[in-house]
């Protein structure tokens, strides 16, 4: 992306990151994609783990909703 963190149209550019949240003495973790056009979450999963199956879904769950 060499730092174009910017698109001309949507579905152009997704980034993707997980963070964790502290939750009654355990973890949770939060996938979320954005879409660099329009600066909205296109889809969030949050799960008790972070692997795999966690950003396979939240990939899934933003396809569903914009093809």
């Amino acid at each position: 992306m060499n730092r174009k963190f910017t698109a001309e149209r949507p579905n152009q550019k997704w980034v993707t990151d997980i963070t964790y949240l502290p939750y009654r003495g355990t973890f949770l973790y939060l996938s979320a994609i954005k879409d660099l056009y329009s600066k909205e979450i296109v889809a969030y999963q949050i799960s008790h783990r972070n692997d795999l199956d966690l950003v396979l879904n939240t990939l899934d769950q933003a396809i569903k909703k914009r093809g």
